[in-house]
């Protein structure tokens, strides 16, 4: 039985730390499901981008000749073709870029980078990846992207 102020002060401290650590309890539940659920949006987003930028690229068999060959030997293709090709492969690279930066800012679960990751390191290891390097156009890309880029690439023995 309570029977002093010093006493009732105690309980009330005791039961205030059991709220404290309730509350933070659920707190760090919260955040874990919020996380899943940023997760979830971010891949769903990255999906309809993948679909939407295959579906462009082969709407045509023009764009799909002129990407793959930008990807693979821009120097193959005419001026023309090598402006338009930088363009397409422009968008591709941005899209493997924010899935790097979704990456790098933990917006994408473990599972769903691995899934992407040979996507990104197969664009930054082509030619045309290579081609982008050396335009004045790549300041326009995130630099760390940009170094992830050229360090894939030194470990797979493309020289710039």
């Amino acid at each position: 039985m309570i029977e002093t102020l010093e006493e009732y002060a105690l309980a009330a401290e005791i039961i205030s730390a059991v709220a404290i650590i309730i509350s933070l309890i659920f707190v760090g539940v919260q955040i874990r499901a919020n996380t899943k659920a940023t997760q979830a949006s971010t891949f769903h987003e990255i999906a309809t981008l993948d679909i939407n930028i295959l579906l462009n690229f082969g709407s045509s068999p023009e764009l799909a000749r002129l990407i793959t060959m930008y990807r693979d030997d821009p120097d193959s293709l005419s001026e023309e073709e090598q402006i338009h090709g930088f363009y397409l492969f422009g968008a591709e690279v941005r899209h493997v870029e924010n899935l790097f930066l979704q990456n790098e800012n933990k917006m994408l679960s473990a599972k769903n980078w691995r899934s992407r990751k040979a996507l990104v390191d197969g664009i930054v290891l082509t030619a045309g990846f290579g081609a982008l390097l050396k335009h004045p156009f790549s300041k326009f890309f995130d630099g760390s992207f940009i170094e992830y880029g050229r360090t894939q690439r030194k470990k797979s023995g493309i020289e710039e």
